[in-house]
């Protein structure tokens, strides 16, 4: 078979290699994987940054003998094993592969017509052209929307670490609410059997002793149902660290209280705003909204490049090349343009919505956990004091004769009532803390 060719046929083959090879030259860029990911999140908690990381298997091996579970272990292994954030990492492969797709070029089609009587046989190769020089803006467009998918999932994981601090938190405070709830429980069993010798004697009327034994009673039963608050607490906990349930407990180690800080609100603003994953993803998102923009006021065009042969008055193959174009007279792809405009001018605002909420949620948050500092700060340098003074005062007193014993045992009731408030506090201030620490995007509070 003989191939006829002429300067057009070489110079049109020369442009479309040079085409080809053009759009081939851009590679399909990296995203984060999901390790990374959780590399970016670790990074963003300047507290878990600070620290070394266990490994994943160290941890579960601790699990399995019972040994102490620290904080910073419980947030890796559930950045690690929590089945809702591994749902989420999913998102890192369907990204990947829209990125994939999007830098792949169409098969060129095959025309064969085979020669009949009175008939040459003819074959045509037919490439749309315009997936050349398109390739690198849906490549751009897909790489920054796999940006934001990147930033929403570390928003995401920063989520995750502030509930698994709130739960650490609660299950440890459960155990202490248990302690003082004991303490409460065994002082209110005295008084009343105390009041019940005075009413014997005649020193006390039957309201105040029924008064005690409700007392008594209450005290019990708040007992019995920190009991159970302590299991709760540690279901919850060991769901947020996807715990399988031949685990059905976990030992931890006592709670750190953070350090109340006073930075100005404004200082926090400034250094926040930029640098949350939300924002961040909602500026990619932007991004990758302007080149399909771009994408849709191109979309329209449609140019085929055609090698069409035919076999010729002699023997061999006469090969010419064509073009292919559609004429935009009626379509210009309007109402996709349309649609990709009002899709930026959406994520523009989104942007301000997020930066609004993220100014909302850091003010907030910011002044709950001035709130907590304060109740804290009372309770420890007025209140605690004060009680322990009263304490020693009655025990004084009662060591030289001065009052009864049923009034000691009322002010130890009243220190093991600051203590339950004690407690309470502690579990608000951990709470605070963290939500401002995610609403900041970075540990606040230590030293």
């Amino acid at each position: 078979m003989q191939f006829k060719s002429t300067p057009m046929i070489k110079t049109a083959a020369v442009l479309f290699v040079n085409l080809l090879t053009l759009a081939g030259c851009q590679s399909i860029p990296e995203i984060a994987d999901a390790s990374k990911v959780q590399q970016k999140i670790i990074a963003y908690d300047e507290q878990l940054n600070k620290k070394s990381v266990s490994e994943i298997t160290y941890i579960d091996s601790k699990l399995k003998v019972g040994s102490t579970l620290t904080e910073l272990e419980a947030i890796q292994y559930a950045l690690n094993n929590n089945a809702a954030f591994k749902s989420l990492l999913i998102d890192l492969k369907i990204a990947k592969a829209d990125l994939v797709n999007a830098g792949l070029l169409p098969n060129p089609e095959l025309l064969f017509s085979f020669g009949v009587t009175n008939k040459p046989y003819r074959y045509a190769i037919d490439l749309p052209l315009e997936a050349l020089w398109l390739r690198p803006i849906r490549i751009r467009s897909m790489k920054t929307e796999a940006d934001a998918t990147t930033y929403k999932l570390i928003q995401s994981g920063l989520t995750l670490i502030k509930d698994v601090r709130v739960a650490y938190a609660q299950a440890v405070l459960a155990q202490e609410r248990l302690s003082v709830a004991e303490t409460s429980s065994q002082l209110r069993s005295n008084i009343y059997e105390l009041s019940i010798k005075r009413i014997e004697a005649g020193d006390l009327n039957g309201k105040d002793l029924l008064i005690a034994k409700n007392d008594a009673a209450i005290a019990k039963r708040d007992w019995e149902l920190t009991q159970y608050d302590i299991k709760i607490k540690q279901v919850i906990l060991l769901n947020l660290l996807g715990i399988s349930d031949k685990h059905r407990s976990i030992t931890l180690s006592a709670n750190v209280i953070p350090a109340c800080q006073t930075e100005e609100v404004d200082s926090l603003l400034s250094k926040s705003i930029a640098k949350r994953p939300d924002i961040i993803a909602a500026k990619f998102s932007i991004d990758s909204a302007k080149e399909k923009v771009k994408l849709s006021n191109l979309n329209w065009l449609k140019i085929t490049g055609s090698a069409d042969a035919t076999s010729g008055e002699k023997n061999g193959h006469t090969l010419g090349p064509s073009v292919r174009s559609t004429v935009p007279i009626l379509n210009q792809n309007q109402g996709v343009v349309n649609r990709a405009e009002a899709e930026l001018e959406r994520a523009e605002l989104n942007l301000e919505v997020l930066k609004q909420q993220a100014v909302l949620e850091i003010r907030t948050s910011y002044l709950q956990y001035q709130q907590s500092c304060h109740n804290w700060n009372v309770l420890q340098e007025t209140l605690m004091p004060s009680i322990e003074q009263t304490i020693q005062l009655t025990e004084q007193a009662y060591q030289e004769g001065d009052i009864s014993y049923l009034q000691t045992l009322e002010a130890n009731r009243q220190f093991v009532d600051i203590q339950t408030r004690e407690v309470q506090l502690k579990a608000d201030l951990i709470s605070k803390q963290a939500e401002l620490t995610r609403s900041l995007s970075h540990k606040f509070g230590d030293n």
